[in-house]
């Protein structure tokens, strides 16, 4: 099968993904795997190196081959993601006849989903979407929002199939006009993803003690983090633990906000700011961690979602506190008692507790043993591609 994966993002400096370890997964498994991507050099660069393809590119399985092609683009901002908007159909046209792609496999909605359709449609190649964030709500402008809101509700339809990662994302796609909507999980590679002693190296680098109590946040750090309500509470989690410190691996659009906040309250000592880490470097990470938090606020966005770093941090075997968004109850049910769920309201009495809790690591072991069971790249891979030959199969018969 010749596959075409399209997104958005720059596929080189975007944090490792889902798109990063499918695309992989399907080489592995034999597939001939393309992918499409926009460059984004952020300052002004003539670089031909940036939109340059590149060949044999991979990221995690030494054996893996995606053959990448970049967007042309002018590597200005704004301009940047502008001009592949108007000419992504003439260059994924372009792609698909020349490497007589079967099918598409598509990530993107705001920018060269239009595109994408409209030529997968001109040479009956059948287009398949992957659904797991309702993109107009991540965006803080207005005007933007709606203009994207008005693209995810034309595109839907058109799409052969939409592939949700939850029930409730499943229903939102549908609610857009989806048609053939399935669920298919996220997964973990629990060869990568795994639990290390304490890494001494990098507690040095990093300024952490031994006796340091160490919480965890992986991820963006954008609006909806919740971080901004958990480090507001942090004068409150010293009075009862006296040796907590947050780590926050990630970046985003919030970081800044987030470090002045914390010079403001005093605690700048008590808050580790890493930014973005290379995915292989997470097992490093979390062996720091006594315990990790997902603070994300619950809104109609982000109670849809399962967030896949979660999987990640349950494969390290590290005990993890979440709010309770329902892609996550799902993925991981209360009865399961592999998460610990709490409201953000009562985050920090969740955190002490958790850290004074002499077995708190059971839940760490029993997540660990939980996402070898049920999720893995290599089973959602195979998942993912069984569909990917029914669409094929249906349209070749219409």
């Amino acid at each position: 099968m010749k596959i075409l994966i399209v997104h958005e993002v720059d596929w080189i400096r975007k944090i490792t993904y889902e798109i990063h370890h499918l695309s992989e997964m399907f080489s592995l498994l034999g597939h001939e795997v393309y992918a499409l991507d926009i460059p984004n050099p952020k300052t002004f660069s003539l670089d031909i190196q940036n939109f340059k393809t590149v060949k044999n590119y991979h990221r995690i399985y030494d054996k893996s081959n995606v053959t990448l092609f970049r967007t042309p683009t002018i590597p200005i901002k704004g301009l940047s993601k502008i001009i592949p908007y108007f000419f992504s159909h003439y260059f994924i046209k372009k792609i698909l006849k020349k490497y007589r792609i079967d099918i598409v496999f598509i990530y993107s909605v705001a920018i060269n989903a239009r595109g994408a359709i409209k030529a997968c449609k001109e040479l009956e190649i059948p287009i398949i979407h992957r659904t797991f964030d309702i993109v107009h709500d991540l965006i803080l402008e207005n005007y933007l929002r709606n203009t994207v809101f008005k693209i995810e509700k034309e595109i839907y339809p058109k799409f052969d199939n939409v592939i949700a990662n939850t029930p409730d994302m499943k229903t939102w796609s549908q609610e857009m006009g989806a048609k053939n909507v399935v669920v298919i999980e996220q997964g973990v590679d629990s060869n990568i993803m795994k639990p290390l002693k304490k890494d001494k190296e990098l507690q040095k680098k990093l300024g952490i003690n031994d006796q340091d109590k160490i919480v965890m946040y992986l991820g963006t750090t954008q609006s909806f983090c919740g971080l901004d309500f958990l480090i507001e509470k942090i004068p409150i989690i010293l009075k009862k633990i006296p040796d907590f410190k947050l780590l926050i691996v990630g970046d985003g659009e919030l970081l800044e906000a987030l470090k002045k906040q914390a010079k403001t309250l005093d605690i700048e000592k008590r808050v580790i700011f890493t930014g973005f880490i290379p995915y292989v470097q997470v097992s490093r990470y979390s062996s720091l961690a006594k315990l990790c938090v997902n603070t994300f606020r619950i809104t109609d966005m982000t109670k849809k979602l399962s967030p896949v770093k979660i999987f990640d941090l349950l494969a390290c075997g590290k005990t993890v506190i979440a709010t309770p968004l329902e892609g996550l109850l799902y993925d991981f049910p209360k009865t399961e008692n592999v998460l610990i769920y709490s409201d953000l309201n009562t985050i920090d009495s969740s955190i002490i507790s958790a850290l004074e809790d002499d077995e708190i690591e059971r839940f760490g072991i029993r997540g660990r043993e939980y996402v070898e069971k049920n999720f893995s790249w290599e089973k959602v891979s195979n998942k993912m591609l069984n569909e990917f030959s029914k669409v094929i199969e249906a349209k070749s018969k219409n």
